[in-house]
């Protein structure tokens, strides 16, 4: 399969998975506190597929550490480039890892920012994490994910194209679309408490969410599309 067919595939994937996912919005009558909670299920999923997606580029990877760093420095043998690798990937494990506690602390205190009642708050929170809805949407987002990593990451090759340093922190750059868009909704959410708790806001919220994530799958793209382009050899002038 052809590079572009890959990624055309993945596309209709994303599309198709957040499609999915207002429908289950609307079946299930969320509220903004629901689709706050599967950003976060979101954002631990894209950093599953980041540690794949590193050991690949660390152990198959042209230029696993840049172009500039392989020219400079003597990675070794096959041994240590699996441990400088396991070491990129400690690294992002554990800055990833706080940054997805911090986020998920956030998002469990929201009902209460936005709620002046402390039990109906309570009952958010419960209704959100025990609903069918919430499981059926991240299964249909892991799916799309590895859609993605399957086709565009190891049939398209993109492996070939980037390197541990540009995935270590790339999660961050495709995740703040989304941000941005969910900071904004908190804020309607909390000068309209009432708006934040419809579920039509809940499902343009999502709609707009679909938006965020094909800015992020087309930059994407293009990042892990541009070829490594070594400067040519100097001739060596006979002396």
């Amino acid at each position: 399969m052809t590079r572009t067919g890959a990624s055309r595939v993945a596309l209709a994937g994303l599309l198709a998975a957040n499609l999915f996912v207002a429908v289950i919005a609307l079946r299930f009558r969320w509220g903004y506190y629901d689709v706050m909670l599967l950003a976060w299920v979101e954002a631990i999923i894209l950093g599953f597929y980041n540690v794949l997606r590193m050991i690949v580029v660390g152990l198959a990877g042209a230029e696993a550490f840049g172009a500039s760093v392989e020219e400079r420095v003597d990675l070794g043998g096959p041994l240590n480039r699996l441990l400088l690798t396991l070491l990129g990937v400690g690294f992002f494990v554990v800055t990833f890892g706080g940054f997805a506690l911090f986020i998920g602390l956030f998002v469990l205190l929201l009902p209460a920012m936005l709620l002046s009642d402390g039990a109906t708050a309570a009952r958010t929170i419960q209704h959100a994490l025990s609903g069918p809805g919430l499981a059926f949407a991240a299964a249909i987002l892991w799916l799309s994910h590895g859609l993605s990593f399957v086709r565009n990451f190891l049939v398209g090759r993109e492996y070939e194209r980037t390197n541990l340093l540009v995935l270590v922190v790339w999660p961050y750059a495709r995740m703040s679309f989304v941000a941005a868009l969910l900071t904004g909704g908190f804020i309607v959410a909390r000068l309209f408490p009432e708006t934040g708790r419809e579920t039509a806001f809940a499902v343009t919220m999502v709609l707009l969410k679909l938006g965020a994530d094909l800015i992020g799958h087309l930059m994407e793209r293009n990042t892990f599309r541009r070829e490594a382009v070594r400067p040519p050899p100097i001739p060596q002038t006979a002396v």
